[in-house]
């Protein structure tokens, strides 16, 4: 494992949030993924302070400041739990818990 996602698997993907990363500086040949992720019509949304080389081309950019990040994380945390684990069990979402997270430690 690394600590960068495959960037082949964006081609996959219908909603990519890139956080505070300029790609098109650091993440220059997998750029392309994005753009061809865009094509096939997936949502791109860019969380940085600052308007990026990759907010130019993004569906939605939100600059967000210091602190608001984790806001923002923790409430997609909780958006997730509620509607995938407390409010109806979906197999896929349990077992993915149990396999590779200490969720059902912690609840």
């Amino acid at each position: 494992q690394t600590d960068v996602c495959e960037s082949a698997d964006w081609y996959n993907s219908k909603f990519i949030v890139s956080m505070a990363s300029n790609l098109n500086m650091t993440r220059t040949p997998d750029v392309r993924f994005i753009a061809e992720a865009r094509t096939e019509g997936t949502k791109f949304v860019v969380l940085s302070p600052d308007f990026s080389q990759t907010a130019k081309y993004c569906d939605e950019w939100i600059p967000i400041q210091a602190g608001q990040d984790t806001a923002l994380w923790m409430a997609a945390n909780h958006v997730i739990l509620k509607e995938y684990y407390i409010d109806r069990q979906v197999p896929y979402f349990v077992d993915y818990l149990k396999r590779y997270t200490d969720l059902p430690f912690l609840v």
